[in-house]
């Protein structure tokens, strides 16, 4: 299935554009502050305006509990930002698949990062010891095993010529095979309950273990390679039409997919490093912008990071709240949302002749 090629934005009034922007960054806005207030501990407006005014401003307040500090300043307002972060650096991610697959269901998980990185941290959880307890390493392991399933895609399909989109799809899903075979054998061997637990706990994917001491490399990841997408947004409107086409106006197609793998693998191992198998983000944004806002990668990489980043911030204060204290992980709601996206992709496909 191919990417839509319709016009960039000409029949898109030209104020829609800084007006869904402005309407968006102060939505982001908000939104960190609700998902502050927003949690299973019961702590009330004031105490959480107090903890802010302390932490940013050091206004002390003797009656401020030592608790409400760490859950709001060390839990959840890390939480927060590392969703938005990630939310919209695999948004972003998933645009720039679809442009140069030139297939609508490509995400950056299509080609193994996340079977990489399970299969890489369920190794690690098997092997059990200092390994398994230290957070740190387990997020190294999961980088390096996206990051390796990734190269490993790119250079099974795009060996010997600029590289057919359908041949890298298609070893994605062959290396994918692979990498998830490794993880249930790990699962197999796991030496007890607890250890099967862990690995199927962080192979669905959540961010509750966001702390400002973890945050910070996903979350430049991220940012990094998303900015780096949107400076070469008017490439990818060119690669969007075709290899044969971009070649022709003078673009490196070769160069522009090796780029586009590096960085994605970059940001995709940068988030799965800390909050796991988190699906369908890459897949549902980039179609919603495309029909909000058209084509156009200049505009499309922008919206995608800030809804991105709305979505699976809200995704997770869903996560922890509905059945609170006990939390879900988030890949859950994200699946939940994924699915039937793609049933009404479909339906539209159908009667409309376009996604």
């Amino acid at each position: 299935m191919v990417v839509n090629r319709t016009k960039n934005n000409s029949d898109r009034p030209a104020w829609l554009m800084p007006t869904l922007v402005i309407s968006l960054v102060g939505m982001v806005m908000i939104s960190i502050v609700m998902g502050i207030f927003l949690g299973s501990a019961d702590l009330d407006a004031k105490t959480v305006i107090d903890v802010l005014r302390y932490k940013i401003f050091g206004t002390d307040n003797p009656d401020l509990k030592r608790s409400a500090i760490s859950i709001v300043w060390e839990l959840r307002l890390p939480r927060v930002l590392l969703a938005i972060a990630a939310g919209g650096g695999l948004a972003v991610a998933g645009a720039a698949m679809q442009a140069v697959t030139q297939n609508v269901m490509a995400d950056p998980y299509i080609l193994g990062a996340s079977s990489g990185a399970s299969a890489a941290v369920a190794f690690t959880f098997v092997i059990g010891g200092v390994f398994a307890q230290s957070s740190s390493v387990i997020s190294i392991f999961a980088f390096l095993g996206a990051i390796f399933a990734l190269l490993l895609v790119y250079s099974v399909g795009m060996v010997g010529s600029a590289g057919s989109t359908s041949r890298l799809v298609l070893a994605g899903m062959a290396i994918s095979v692979i990498l998830t075979a490794a993880t249930q054998f790990f699962v197999s061997v796991a030496p007890d309950a607890y250890t099967v637990r862990n690995i199927t706990a962080w192979t669905m994917g959540s961010l509750a273990s966001a702390r400002w001491t973890t945050i910070g490399f996903p979350s430049i990841g991220a940012i990094l390679g998303s900015l780096i997408f949107i400076y070469f947004g008017r490439t990818f409107n060119l690669l969007s039409q075709g290899d044969e086409t971009a070649t022709s106006l003078g673009l490196n197609v070769k160069s522009i997919k090796r780029l586009t793998i590096i960085v994605t693998a970059f940001i995709t191992g940068a988030v799965v490093s800390v909050g796991g198998v988190i699906g369908f983000i890459g897949f549902i944004i980039p179609h919603i912008v495309r029909i909000i806002i058209g084509s156009d990668h200049r505009r499309t990489f922008p919206l995608s990071f800030l809804i991105g980043g709305l979505f699976l911030m809200w995704m997770d204060v869903l996560a922890r709240t509905v059945i609170a204290p006990k939390e879900l992980p988030v890949g859950i709601f994200t699946a939940f949302c994924g699915g039937p996206f793609f049933i009404w992709l479909l339906y539209r496909k159908n009667r409309y002749g376009k996604m």
